[in-house]
């Protein structure tokens, strides 16, 4: 016997839950988005007079980080040695072997431990696997950090990269190391894309109060 809201009197709202459950299952309704391409790419393609490099740059300014852009790894030596003091960006802290290598090339000091201290700024300088165009950011991995810490704890990120490493998605990205590692694969892998921002109770937005507050990427023309 049903009452004038079409419910079974007599039964509980438990038993009435369980029910239309179970008739849900039995009864399944037709997919609503069975014709859904999951395979073609939604991103507005690169404009071809931009090409990969200049919509990066435009895309990562757009995210507020500072873009410097070199002809050598000599002027990179030179640029960093002027620039470090000058921003405040020393003592900067490096535990990558191959870019320890290239500071020790041009003089430019660096420590291999995290810096201590509660008010002290943390400067980390790292290479990275590729630069995404289309969203201007980087993509890093722990290949060679042996901890995320590098990129986690990091008040200001210097970023280390070539031309030739600028790709134009994400999807590309990824093939890309996942086609250098093979087997091998990554502990870890992040995009960074910009600084954080959030929005305070006051609805103030605010940058980086998680991850680095300053992104610097210095890409060396190949």
């Amino acid at each position: 016997m049903k009452d004038r809201k079409g419910s079974d009197k007599g039964t509980t709202n438990k038993e009435q839950i369980l029910a239309k459950v179970r008739n849900a299952t039995i009864e399944k309704p037709e997919a609503m988005f069975k014709d859904i391409d999951l395979r073609t790419d939604t991103w507005k393609p690169i404009k071809e007079e931009d090409g990969n490099a200049i919509t990066f740059v435009q895309k990562f300014k757009e995210m507020g980080g500072i873009f410097i852009y070199l002809e050598s790894e000599a002027e990179f030596g030179e640029c960093m040695r002027q620039l470090a003091p000058q921003n405040g960006w020393e003592p900067l802290w490096c535990n990558q072997p191959s870019m320890q290598t290239l500071l020790d090339r041009y003089s430019v000091r660096y420590q291999e431990k995290m810096p201590e201290g509660e008010n002290l700024k943390r400067v980390v300088f790292t290479r990275c696997e590729h630069l995404v165009a289309q969203t201007g950011s980087i993509l890093i991995t722990d290949e060679d950090n042996m901890s995320r810490q590098l990129f986690s704890q990091a008040d200001v990120l210097l970023v280390l990269a070539h031309t030739e490493q600028i790709v134009s998605g994400l999807k590309e990205a990824l093939h890309s190391l996942k086609k250098r590692l093979g087997e091998q694969k990554a502990r870890q892998a992040i995009l960074i894309t910009g600084m954080t921002r959030t929005y305070d109770i006051e609805q103030h937005l605010v940058s980086g109060v998680y991850g680095p507050r300053q992104i610097a990427v210095f890409l060396i023309d190949n």
